[in-house]
């Protein structure tokens, strides 16, 4: 980690830097706080995508809210700080003076519709905090030449005391929703249901498993890892689903079904990963590998044990009403349970009526009350 600054006032900053970790909402009020400690000018985070022609996410803070929307698709490719900017080591405080010709600048289009129009604020200094798959990651800040002494003195000394913090800050980000996800993940090995739970990012690769998805991955019959870490099922089927699946979110569909060698058919639902939203360049830097989606995979039930035996003999049950009870006691719903086991919807309500008849209940979650006080 960075040593921090003994300056009370940046170790509050970095502070707050560090919280950002924690909550992503707070790189929301950070370039705001770097310019209430300058002293002012215009503050901002961006992920520049690679060019040229330059295509950038940004936040900030100091500009013309008008001019500022414009900027990614209009103005971030007229930009010459940027060309010279993306070229310079990371980590490294950058002055306008030591990239860009302050003439050509000055005769730009990009100085005469963006900088002029919000005061002349041609003056910057800046830093790439990291550079990856999506671009480089930059803070900087802008401030006409009058404010050279006093803002552009001490945009250049917080930047340069506080930016490993803010690149320290970004992986410490992606690192805790990760752990966040791992956790969960061995909350899963803790239950009882017949369940497998992956985490994956918005290409199939895998962030996290629990242990039963480490079993049919080491199994290898049903699901392999390829290159960089990217999860295939061995069904070219059930291939093309998790991919359509993937492309919107887990948002759409209620499933599909895999085949599987030993249990015959294995449920898969996508379901998509609620997270706390960042402002648009970390939002755009965590994207690549974070995780987007759960992929849950539901084994049948495959009955036969002495809690099966007590069930049928106590309520007279057929196999088949056997396993719609073990189903639903698991969570799965009618649709899901007629797709597991490849029968009509019909059918399975058919045999849930027969279940309320047969055990005295009439709903389904006062039939699940009664296998659970059962203690099967």
């Amino acid at each position: 980690m960075p040593p921090l600054p003994s300056d009370p006032e940046i170790a509050g900053l970095c502070d707050d830097i560090y919280r950002s970790a924690i909550s992503p909402e707070m790189w929301e009020t950070l370039p705001g706080r770097l310019a209430a400690v300058a002293g002012g000018g215009s503050w901002a985070l961006q992920l520049v995508r690679p060019g040229p022609p330059w295509h950038s996410a940004v936040h900030g803070v100091g500009f013309d809210p008008d001019l500022l929307a414009l900027y990614p698709e209009r103005y971030a490719a007229k930009n010459p700080w940027l060309s010279g900017l993306m070229r310079m080591p990371a980590l490294q405080l950058i002055q306008d003076s030591q990239v860009l010709d302050p003439e050509k600048l000055l005769h730009s289009e990009f100085y005469a519709d963006f900088l002029r129009p919000q005061g002349d604020i041609h003056r910057a200094c800046g830093m790439v905090l990291l550079r990856g798959d999506t671009g480089g990651l930059i803070a900087s800040c802008n401030y006409a030449p009058r404010h050279a002494e006093s803002i552009g003195a001490a945009a250049g000394r917080i930047l340069d005391l506080v930016g490993p913090h803010l690149r320290r800050a970004f992986d410490l980000t992606r690192l805790f929703e990760r752990s966040v996800i791992c956790a969960s993940a061995r909350i899963m090995d803790g239950t009882a249901a017949p369940h497998a739970c992956l985490a994956l990012d918005p290409r199939s690769r895998l962030v996290a498993c629990d242990a039963r998805g480490e079993q049919l991955l080491s199994a290898g019959q049903v699901l392999r890892l390829g290159r960089d870490r990217r999860l295939r099922f061995v069904d070219d089927a059930a291939n093309s689903a998790l991919d359509a699946g993937l492309g919107t979110g887990g948002r759409v569909g209620h499933g599909f079904v895999v085949p599987d060698p030993v249990a015959g058919r294995i449920l898969a639902r996508l379901a998509p990963l609620p997270r706390p939203r960042a402002i648009p360049p970390i939002e755009n830097a965590l994207a690549p590998e974070r995780a987007v989606v759960t992929l849950t995979l539901t084994l049948p039930s495959r009955g036969g044990g002495v809690a099966d035996e007590e069930l049928r003999a106590l309520f007279e049950l057929t196999p088949a009403e056997s396993m719609v009870l073990r189903q639903l006691c698991v969570g799965l719903s009618i649709s899901e349970i007629a797709t597991l086991r490849g029968v009509s919807q019909n059918t399975v309500r058919n045999q849930i009526c027969s279940l309320f008849d047969k055990t005295g209940t009439r709903r389904q979650a006062e039939l699940v009350a009664l296998v659970a006080r059962l203690g099967t």
